[in-house]
């Protein structure tokens, strides 16, 4: 589904005719919720927000949501661990990020290959898609049913929205683990 196509099934199922200029800012509450979860909603994380990029220095890529791996450039072999903050002076062979930069253990040096999990583009103009509105385009329309009912005040609504809405992340979750592991050699392990 497109962002016009998702628009006009939220104003269908919210009986909301009145709802067109709230569409900004209730998008920015729906992906923050995509993104980051919320205490009940699960955060999306798939393989179509898996982005990579080599850092020369330590300033997080645009679209950055969180790391999968970090690695010296040019040995993917050799993944760094991540420590906090605190314990980087006595590290090895390791990363934290302070804010929103990366910082290596004294051993280690820019540049360094960063596989993360990125946000994927939000929608502006009604024939505008994503990879989630294609594939999983529940989660945009149950994400934003849920910021409808909490501006009409109605609870019931917005909670029900909410269950759907983590019902579709959990799909999508479970859809992507299956996908990954698709094609695999059946492999017997001895005991």
């Amino acid at each position: 589904m497109n962002w016009g196509e998702i628009k006009a099934a939220v104003v269908a199922m919210s009986h909301r005719t009145d709802i067109d200029a709230l569409f900004p800012v209730i998008l920015k509450l729906a992906e923050q919720r995509i993104y980051f979860g919320e205490m009940n909603a699960p955060k999306v994380r798939c393989a179509a927000m898996r982005q990579s990029a080599t850092l020369a220095g330590g300033t997080q890529p645009a679209g950055y949501l969180e790391a999968i791996k970090i690695t010296p450039s040019g040995k993917p072999e050799w993944p760094l661990t991540y420590r906090p903050l605190e314990q980087m002076p006595d590290a090895s062979a390791s990363f934290t990020w302070d804010g929103q930069t990366l910082v290596l253990s004294t051993d280690q040096a820019f540049p360094v290959d960063l596989t993360y999990y990125g946000k994927l583009p939000s929608p502006v103009l009604d024939t505008d898609e994503n990879w989630i509105m294609a594939h999983a385009p529940n989660i945009y329309v149950s994400s934003l049913l849920v910021e409808v009912g909490r501006r009409n005040l109605d609870d019931a609504f917005a909670a029900r929205e909410a269950a759907n809405y983590a019902s579709s992340v959990n799909a999508l979750t479970s859809y992507d683990k299956a996908a990954s592991l698709s094609g695999s050699r059946l492999v017997m392990k001895g005991r």
